[in-house]
C-alpha cells in the first residue's frame, strides 16, 4: 500500500469516528406510570411487582392517551388505515322502528255481535234494567280489543261497525288482521300509521291505522292480534287475501350510534371510541331499542362521541391481544 493509500484510510477512519460521536442518541421513552398485569386499573408511579411477585408494565406516553382511560390503547395510524376503519359520531336523533307482519282480511262476526250486546245492554241499563249486562259485555269488547275511547266512540254512535261483516266497495274500508310478537308489544298503540301492499296487486299501497290490540298474548305462538282499519278507495281487497304490513313506531329522540359501531359478542356490546392520532377506547355500552340503521345507546357513550363504524372487529381482536401480552408481563410497548 502506497504512502497516498495510508493517509486516506487514516483520514476516513477519522471522519467516521467524528460522526459516530456527532449523531445523537434515540431520545428515550418516557413512561407515564406502571400497571398491574393482572389488573390494570392498579397504577404505580414508580417501578413495583404486584401480589405474586409479577412486574407491573410500563405505560408509555406514545402508547396510551393522555389522560389515560380504562380500556386506552393505540394503533397506529397507518394500521387503522391497513385495517380500513371509518368512524360516526354518537348524537340525538328521532328514531323511527318499522315493524313488519302480515295479516288477513277477514270480517268478525263475534266483535260485531259483542257491539250489539254491549249497545242493547246500555239502553237497558239506561231504563234501570241490565247494569250488570252492561258491564259483561264491556268487559268482552275489551277482551276482543277495543279500548276505553273506542267503546265511548260506539256507545255514541248507537249502531255497531257493519264493515264488521260486509264488504263497503269502493271508497270505503277493510279490517286487516295481523299478529305481532311479543318483543314489539312496548312499541305497539293504536292509532298508529300502517302501509299494507299485496304481491297480487303490484303496485297498489293501502293505508290505514292500528284501531285495536289483544290485551291477551297468543300461548302457542307468543303474538298478540292487531285489528286495523285499511283504506280501500278501489273496492279491491277481499276478505281472506293476505297483505304484507309495516306498522310504523315513532319512539322519540334518544341517544344513538349507528348500528355497525356495535361488536356485540352475545354477552358483551362494546364500542370503540376514536380519541385521535390511533388513541382508541374501548367501551362497554348498554343498549336499548334499534331503528334501521341506528341503535339507541342508554349507558356508556356521550353525545358528540366519535365511535368507531368499520373496522372494529379487528380493532377487537387488536386490544383483547394487547390485553393477553399485559397479563404476561409484555413490557416492549410497541404497537
Amino acid at each position: 500500500m502506497n504512502k497516498n493509500a495510508i493517509l486516506a484510510a487514516l483520514a476516513a477512519a477519522v471522519l467516521l469516528g467524528a460522526c459516530a460521536r456527532s449523531a445523537p442518541k434515540p431520545a428515550a421513552r418516557k413512561v407515564l406510570y406502571y400497571r398491574s398485569p393482572m389488573d390494570p386499573k392498579v397504577t404505580s408511579p414508580v417501578p413495583a411487582k404486584d401480589s405474586m411477585g409479577m412486574d407491573f408494565v410500563p405505560v408509555y406516553a406514545d402508547q396510551t392517551p393522555a389522560p389515560a382511560e380504562p380500556g386506552a390503547f393505540r394503533v397506529s395510524p397507518d394500521r387503522l388505515q391497513l385495517i380500513g376503519v371509518k368512524t360516526g359520531t354518537a348524537e340525538r336523533r328521532d328514531l323511527v322502528r318499522e315493524i313488519r307482519t302480515v295479516g288477513r282480511v277477514a270480517y268478525d262476526p263475534e266483535l260485531y255481535r259483542t257491539e250489539e250486546e254491549y249497545l242493547a245492554a246500555l239502553a237497558a241499563a239506561k231504563s234501570s234494567r241490565g247494569g250488570s249486562l252492561l258491564a259483561s259485555s264491556r268487559l268482552r269488547l275489551t277482551l276482543l280489543g277495543l279500548s276505553g275511547a273506542q267503546i265511548e266512540a260506539l256507545a255514541r254512535a248507537g249502531r255497531p261497525d257493519r264493515t264488521l261483516l260486509l264488504s263497503p266497495g269502493k271508497g270505503g274500508e277493510v279490517w286487516l288482521y295481523a299478529d305481532a310478537f311479543e318483543s314489539d308489544l312496548p312499541l305497539l298503540k293504536a292509532g298508529q300509521a300502517v302501509v299494507a301492499t299485496s304481491p297480487s296487486l303490484p303496485g297498489r299501497v293501502y293505508r290505514g291505522v292500528v284501531a285495536s290490540i289483544d290485551p291477551t298474548l297468543n300461548p302457542r305462538t307468543r303474538a298478540v292480534r292487531l285489528r286495523v282499519r285499511l283504506k280501500d278507495p278501489d273496492g279491491d281487497l277481499r276478505p281472506d287475501m293476505y297483505l304484507d304490513a309495516a306498522i310504523r313506531a315513532d319512539l322519540g329522540t334518544r341517544l344513538a350510534v349507528p348500528r355497525d359501531a356495535v361488536v356485540d359478542s352475545g354477552i358483551r356490546q362494546v364500542v370503540f371510541l376514536d380519541r385521535g392520532e390511533g388513541h382508541l377506547v374501548a367501551r362497554r355500552v348498554t343498549l336499548g331499542v334499534s331503528a334501521g340503521d341506528w341503535v339507541e345507546v342508554r349507558r356508556g357513550v356521550e353525545e358528540g362521541d366519535r365511535v368507531v363504524t368499520s373496522g372494529n372487529f379487528l380493532i377487537d381482536s387488536e386490544s383483547q391481544l394487547r390485553g393477553a401480552e399485559a397479563s404476561f408481563g409484555d413490557a416492549g410497548g410497541g404497537e
